[in-house]
């Protein structure tokens, strides 16, 4: 499928002496910008206005940039850049921001497989301030971090590591902040992380679900899905995957929960996202009723 998509809409009944019945709606984000430019890994702000996303498309200031779009009258606005405070002529990717908009933490790297870096940049009297690295001890030298993502209460930062002492490959961790610092990431250890990759994360509204991308044995196809985690009673649930009403043959990934707790963004080369083939990696959206 190619340019404006309608809305695929899928009843699935529940089972039980009670009828009732669960929805979910997909659809394609329409930013309105050439699929070859890449549109990758977005975030939005509490209330859908802001959303940001990485593109090497053509007006950037080096590799990937950060780059905006608002929803106005009904449709997403032309992209603009993020600027030269945030962007560099490197890669600038995976950038999420707070749910008020006025915090974003982004990845910055000139060699993805080599290394990469954390930034923080805020929302000042309407500009966006020079990225600053966040540093040691979350983002030292000589690692990989990716999918940094704020708490909604801006003091505790859940990311993707290679570091040292993990469990395999990218593991997820989180700091809490103490004041201006932040402390030694902790590993959410081996009932979520694995000797594969566990990279980048979605964090819902209430700190209590992460979906993240991996690769495991029950992913269809052998593709990358999408699988999810909750915590309850302070204790990370073992992952399960989303299943076929969200992940597909092709690569799932670049998870974001909207703050409305029903609404999973995602990046899909899968065509049609339920149908087809592998094609263009497009974003989607994905409401559901019952919530993540």
């Amino acid at each position: 499928m190619r340019g404006s998509l309608p809305v695929v809409l899928f009843l699935l009944l529940a089972t039980g002496s009670t009828a009732s019945s669960e929805s979910l709606t997909v659809s394609r984000v329409e930013l309105p910008i050439d699929p070859a430019d890449r549109p990758f890994c977005v975030s939005l702000t509490e209330d859908g206005k802001l959303i940001a996303f990485q593109s090497a498309r053509a007006g950037g200031f080096g590799q990937n940039d950060i780059w905006f779009a608002r929803f106005e009258n009904g449709r997403w606005s032309e992209p603009f850049n993020a600027g030269p405070g945030i962007n560099t002529n490197i890669h600038d990717v995976d950038a999420k921001l707070s749910p008020d908009g006025t915090t974003m933490v982004l990845v910055r790297s000139a060699d993805f497989s080599k290394s990469t870096q954390l930034y923080v940049t805020y929302l000042r009297d309407g500009e966006w301030t020079t990225a600053q690295p966040l540093g040691p001890p979350v983002s030292p030298p000589d690692t990989i971090e990716f999918g940094a993502v704020l708490s909604r209460d801006g003091d505790r930062l859940y990311f993707a590591s290679n570091r040292d002492g993990g469990h395999g490959g990218t593991d997820l961790y989180y700091s809490d902040r103490d004041g201006h610092a932040w402390a030694e990431p902790v590993n959410l250890g081996p009932a979520i992380n694995s000797a594969n990759n566990e990279a980048d994360l979605a964090l819902s509204r209430d700190g209590n679900t992460i979906i993240f991308p991996a690769t495991r044995a029950d992913s269809i196809a052998g593709s990358t899905d999408l699988y999810v985690t909750r915590r309850v009673n302070g204790a990370w649930s073992p992952p399960e995957n989303l299943g076929p009403r969200v992940n597909t043959p092709g690569t799932d990934t670049c998870p974001w929960l909207g703050h409305d707790g029903h609404t999973l963004y995602l990046n899909s080369d899968w065509e049609g996202l339920l149908q087809g083939g592998r094609g263009s990696l497009l974003v989607w959206k994905i409401h559901h009723t019952e919530g993540f």
